[in-house]
């Protein structure tokens, strides 16, 4: 979607942005509106800066330009900007500017995929079942500064988002590792800044624990900050090992450059890259902000220890407030097309999906249905339940209700359900470690259905609304 252009907001430099005039501009609605997708744009928002670029000619980038603190301050910053791009110009004790927003709302996302916003779930179903071949080349702007044993916490404006904290932490950190049996792989990780160039990693059960599992504990990896928005939704989307997230990605902007670095493909417009090694050696890592708002806690995770920086010339660093809404709409968009797959293969009715804000883009869901038939929406909230565990609620509804607004969703329950009609309880499941509600000792939880469809039987129009 693209509007005319505007000017972003800026303060002169050595004067502070008013307090109330900096709440405002945070919180004043973003410049959208419905238009066809300038495909025209689409070569300069391969990467991340020419993203912005362009989101800025459309007025959706505010900028700060009076130093701000990078503990405490930059993060509640960064946390008010409400679905637009936020760029901190300086921040004290580092010449880097810092981004953060770049995803921070659907209509963002799709930008950055240049499609509107109801059909970003169905171009990442179709990347992901159809990827593309990346393009390789052999250079990239990042090699043009290798800096090897430079000091990281020096070269890296990274953030303490809680003031107080023991800390600092890189948020929209990538990693790429490369797998003996399935190739590359690409994934989310916060990282700890432990001092002398080490981080401690926070790192699940996933594809890069099979990784480390291949070499004892140990890998070759490069850590990737700053990637156009298709990169990142690649790299957190869930699927096999074998799934090969580069070409994802490859598929969502028309074919991604990519160099080798070390043996390993890395995205060729990458702002930072961090070559190093995770070794065999545990430190302490967290506490830390996770999806649900509230404090992950303290455990052992492996060390990863940087040994070369490679940066854009004029680098811009890239992150996320832990647990804001960049944070949620990254880890929760790419499982949307997991449920829409799921329920499109159980109901012939499917509309669209999403996972709400209010639950954290990960536990509760929102599945509509065009005129459906009697028992299909039960169906479909069984199916979203299968189509990404995590889930903890599925609320379904008829295609009258717009499901990304949460007051319409609460209203059809309000009007459309009867509890004991329309409630399904499933207790006991295998739930989202991020639950705090969750049983501790068997990671289970209770998960529900509410059909908030139009009952069976009745006319449709008796539960309309007025206007309609």
């Amino acid at each position: 979607m693209v509007t005319a252009p505007t000017q972003s907001s800026t303060w002169p430099p050595g004067s502070a942005p008013p307090q109330d005039l900096l709440a405002d501009a945070l919180s004043s609605p973003c410049p959208w509106k419905s238009a066809e997708v300038e495909t025209s744009v689409l070569v300069a928002m391969r990467d991340l800066r020419g993203f912005i670029q362009e989101q800025e000619r459309l007025g959706r980038v505010l900028r700060v330009s009076e130093p701000v603190d990078p503990v405490g301050e930059a993060g509640r910053i960064l946390s008010r900007s409400e679905g637009r791009i936020v760029v901190l110009e300086q921040l004290r004790g580092h010449a880097v500017p810092v981004v953060g927003g770049v995803s921070s709302s659907r209509e963002l996302v799709a930008a950055a995929l240049a499609v509107a916003p109801a059909e970003v779930v169905t171009t990442l179903r179709h990347a992901r079942q159809h990827p593309q071949s990346v393009v390789a080349i052999r250079d990239a702007p990042f090699l043009q500064a290798g800096l090897e044993g430079s000091d990281v916490g020096e070269a890296v404006p990274m953030l303490t988002f809680r003031p107080g904290a023991d800390h600092p932490y890189t948020t929209s950190t990538i990693i790429a590792a490369r797998s003996h049996r399935y190739g590359m792989n690409l994934s989310f990780h916060r990282m700890m800044y432990l001092g002398d160039n080490r981080f401690s990693v926070r790192i699940v059960p996933r594809h890069l624990s099979l990784i480390l599992q291949e070499g004892d504990g140990e890998a070759e990896v490069a850590v990737l900050v700053g990637v156009h928005p298709a990169v990142s939704l690649a790299a957190a989307t869930s699927a096999s090992p074998e799934f090969d997230e580069l070409q994802m990605a490859s598929a969502l902007v028309g074919g991604l450059e990519t160099v080798e670095l070390d043996g390993l493909t890395v995205p060729a417009h990458t702002e930072l890259v961090m070559r190093g090694r995770i070794v065999s050696e545990l430190a302490e890592e967290g506490p830390f902000v996770d999806l649900t708002g509230t404090l992950d806690g303290v455990r052992q995770q492996p060390v990863l220890e940087v040994t070369t920086l490679y940066r854009r010339p004029e680098l811009i660093y890239h992150t996320l407030v832990p647990g804001g809404r960049e944070h949620r709409l990254l880890m929760g968009l790419p499982q949307e097309p997991r449920i829409h797959e799921a329920v499109a293969n159980a109901v012939p009715c499917l509309k669209e999906v999403a996972l709400t804000g209010g639950g954290c883009n990960w536990l509760h869901a929102v599945v509509a249905l065009s005129s459906p038939r009697p028992g299909q929406a039960r169906n479909a909230g069984m199916a979203a339940l299968s189509g990404h565990p995590s889930l903890k609620r599925v609320v379904v509804v008829d295609d009258d209700i717009d499901i990304h607004d949460a007051e319409r969703v609460e209203w059809a329950i309000a009007t459309r359900v009867q509890p004991s009609r329309d409630l399904i309880v499933v207790p006991e499941c295998r739930g989202s470690s991020l639950d705090p509600s969750r049983d501790t000792e068997t990671s289970t939880t209770d998960k529900w259905i509410v059909d908030a469809t139009i009952p069976a039987g009745r006319e449709r129009q008796e539960f309309l609304r007025a206007e309609e």
